[in-house]
């Protein structure tokens, strides 16, 4: 059963992009994911990321931050890279959707390690309570759905799709790492979650939040706000 759980965790990503593949209106859910995101991310840094780090409580960690952030921009240069001027109809230039592709990319990246931590987390807690196992696993599911909706644009080919189910495993992959092998050690957990926070870290900083700004007289951006606040707001209760 705990097994179970933390894949379905991450079916969350795919009911996300199955849900953008039948909206109409792809930029406005493309819009409102992206600020819906930038919410959940920064409730992700100050809720998960940074208490989790400060519990561990080994300075060098932050060097590792930082290894993380640096991490994702070279990537970043690496790769192809759409930066462009956002103008009116923005959406139906092919500019701006592989901006979008490229954040896309960038995100699955970040959210490989933080969702195996997730899974090796989840595994653990539902072993010894389901209740709290399955409240866990809807409180990173729901956490989940909004990247669903922002990677949807990158799994559109099908040399991405490799990459998009490794996102969609990657809570289970988690979980049969702590099946297989039992609990991994303090430092390496450590390790894990700052470089995931350097990556996350990069992500707000120098892609989404250019996205948001740039939209933020649009009425999805505040849509997608208000509803990564709820979202939090949810998960905090459960």
């Amino acid at each position: 059963m705990a097994l179970l759980l933390t894949l379905i965790s991450g079916l969350f990503f795919l009911i996300g992009i199955i849900i953008y593949r039948f909206v109409k209106n792809k930029n406005a859910l493309t819009v409102g994911s992206m600020a819906c995101a930038f919410v959940i991310i920064i409730g992700l840094i100050v809720m998960d990321l940074v208490p989790e780090l400060l519990e561990i409580d080994k300075w060098y960690l932050l060097i590792f931050v930082v290894i993380g952030l640096v991490f994702l921009l070279l990537i970043d240069k690496l790769i192809p890279h759409h930066s462009h001027k956002h103008k009116e109809h923005d959406e139906a230039t092919k500019e701006h959707q592989g901006h979008i592709e490229h954040i896309g990319f960038i995100t699955i990246l970040a959210l490989l390690l933080h969702n195996m931590v997730e899974g090796m987390a989840l595994y653990s807690v539902t072993t010894n309570n389901l209740e709290s196992g399955l409240l866990m696993c809807l409180g990173i599911g729901l956490h989940n759905l909004p990247f669903g909706f922002q990677i949807a644009n990158y799994s559109n080919k099908t040399s991405n799709k490799i990459a998009t189910l490794l996102l969609v495993l990657s809570g289970l992959i988690g979980g049969l790492i702590i099946y297989l092998f039992g609990s991994i050690s303090e430092f390496a957990t450590g390790i894990i979650i700052a470089l995931t926070l350097g990556m996350i870290l990069y992500i707000l900083f120098f892609e989404l939040l250019h996205e948001v700004w740039s939209n933020i007289k649009q009425k999805a951006t505040l849509y997608g706000i208000i509803i990564g606040i709820i979202i939090l707001i949810f998960i905090n209760l459960i």
